[in-house]
């Protein structure tokens, strides 16, 4: 019996040491999955800027797909920077979560202005997409802005 006593604590330390170490594999794994999110994002915008910008008709029914990656992936950007992926291979500033709140607003307005190119892409109406995306692209700028590092 003394020994399942000795050997429970013994294990509890074992666990609370490896736990950090545990941690941080977790949040570096979280960071370059958030960095494949983030790229999919600037994939996703700069095919619907070319296929407006570059006047490419024949990509149309492309916009609804790219526009609903953007929508989905806008709401889940609070998610993938979650406490504690601050350091490490990331740009992602320290405000990301000391100004939580705002950081979530300007992630809102991105899914926002991603819903609205999902209700223009439906229509099929180009010209009015190409004025839609302004409001998507402010909200990205906004973000970088204030939340990510310079290179």
């Amino acid at each position: 019996m003394k020994f399942k006593f000795r050997f429970i604590p013994a294990l509890l330390v074992l666990f609370g040491i490896s736990l950090p170490a545990f941690a941080q594999g977790n949040a570096d794994a979280i960071i370059s999955y958030r960095k494949n999110v983030m790229k999919a994002v600037g994939g996703h915008t700069g095919a619907l800027f070319t296929i407006v910008k570059g006047g490419l008709g024949e990509y149309k029914d492309q916009m609804l797909y790219h526009a609903k990656a953007l929508h989905e992936s806008a709401k889940s950007i609070p998610a993938i920077y979650p406490e504690g992926t601050g350091t490490g291979k990331t740009r992602a500033k320290a405000e990301i979560w000391t100004e939580r709140e705002a950081f979530i607003a300007v992630a809102d307005e991105m899914a926002k202005a991603a819903e609205n190119l999902i209700r223009i892409a439906e229509s099929g109406e180009i010209r009015e997409f190409s004025q839609a995306l302004r409001p998507l692209g402010k909200s990205c700028k906004d973000c970088h802005d204030q939340f990510r590092k310079r290179r």
